[in-house]
Parts: C-alpha cells; sequence; structure tokens
C-alpha cells in the first residue's frame, strides 16, 4: 500500500505542545534530521507539518509508498491497506486501515493521491484527496473525513532527499479534539522516524521518474 496509499497519516499523539512559529506553526518535535509542526486549519481541524531530509533516492519513496503489503512496516498504527484502483501509473485509489489505540477506535480512510515531477527541478509532488464519501461505509470501523494531503521530494546534493509533508483529516466519532490530536502527532513522530530506515530497502529506479 503505501499510502498511495499514502495517506498518511492520520489520527495520532504525544507530548505537549510547544513554541509558537512566526507562520503560526507550533513545534511539536524538533531535531537535525525532522521537524514536526501543527496548528488549526481554517475549518479547526489538526494541520501538520513534517520535514525530514534521508540519503535517498526519489524512486524509492514511491515504491515504499506502493508496497501496501509492508505498510505496517513504517506507518504507526497501520492495519493493512488495499489499492482499489489505478487510474493511471501516477494515481492511486487506496482503502487504508488503522488499528484501534485506546480510547480511539479503529478507524479507516480511502485516499487517492496522485504524484507530478517537475523535469528541470526534478522536484516531485503528491497530492492526496479524501475518497471515502463515495463508498459505503466500513463494519467496525470509523470513517475518517476530509483528508488532504502534500507532499514534496526535492533532491539535494550527495543524494540527499528533502521531505516535506503537510496534511489533515478530520478522525470523527465522538472523542474529543485534544485526544484525537495528540495520537496524531505521536504516530506522526514515529511515522517519521522510521523513514530513513525502511527506504533503504527501496533503492531502485521508478519508471518515469527522474533522478538527481
Amino acid at each position: 500500500m503505501k499510502w498511495s496509499v499514502l495517506l498518511v497519516l492520520l489520527v495520532l499523539l504525544g507530548p505537549h505542545f510547544s513554541g509558537v512559529a512566526a507562520s503560526g506553526w507550533t513545534t511539536y518535535h524538533k531535531s537535525d534530521q525532522l521537524l514536526i509542526e501543527h496548528r488549526e486549519s481554517e475549518n479547526a481541524l489538526l494541520q501538520v507539518h513534517a520535514t525530514t531530509q534521508v540519503r535517498s533516492s526519489i524512486g524509492a519513496f514511491l515504491h515504499l509508498l506502493e508496497d501496501t503489503n509492508n505498510i505496517s512496516a513504517w506507518v504507526a498504527n497501520s492495519e493493512r491497506a488495499i489499492v482499489l484502483a489505478t487510474p493511471s501509473s501516477n494515481t492511486h485509489l487506496v482503502h487504508i486501515y488503522f488499528d484501534a489505540i485506546w480510547p480511539v477506535s479503529p478507524r479507516d480512510m480511502i485516499t487517492q493521491s496522485s504524484w507530478t515531477q517537475a523535469p528541470q527541478s526534478k522536484v516531485l509532488t503528491l497530492h492526496i484527496e479524501d475518497m471515502g464519501q463515495h463508498f459505503s461505509p466500513e463494519p467496525g470501523y470509523v470513517r475518517v473525513e476530509q483528508v488532504q494531503g502534500h507532499w514534496e521530494l526535492t533532491p539535494l546534493e550527495g543524494g540527499v532527499l528533502l521531505i516535506d509533508y503537510t496534511g489533515q483529516a478530520d478522525p470523527a466519532g465522538k472523542l474529543p479534539h485534544f485526544i484525537t490530536d495528540k495520537v496524531t502527532l505521536r504516530s506522526l513522530l514515529s511515522t517519521f522516524s522510521d523513514l530513513q530506515q525502511i527506504l533503504s530497502g527501496y533503492q531502485k529506479p521508478y519508471p518515469g521518474v527522474l533522478e538527481y
């Protein structure tokens, strides 16, 4: 899956927030290689932003996203993912399931992701949109709503890849947002922390993708 499974990310949790930036973002985690921030969107949802640098090709990231059988190895709290359709070589419709983490009930989401690459800069952008409203509810799961995501992969010198992600989603259900927001941030930190190690196993060319 991947989330192109894509999707990155939904519901997660961690320590209390701190440090409001001039941009309106509040820093949740900051280290030499990883920055995670959050803020409230215009529709009062948690909006998250994460950026990290890893030694990887661009194609490796796409291969990882499409490896739905291995999603639980890097996407925190993910259970499984199913590719429902592939309208084109760069577009995927995916159904993702997330395990329950008390007090949060199991969630699922259906998203469509599509990527494009700028031929000169080689920057690859991946856009994710919510498609859950077009499918019947899944028994035993709460359907995540208003899913939006944007990935930007920028190749740097020395084989380094800058990965930038911004996204938001409504976890739905009856839990207060201060609980689901925390769960989302914790899961996001876990997911991005695992990226560097897992990408090492996907270093092979991806059809149609320009590298460094």
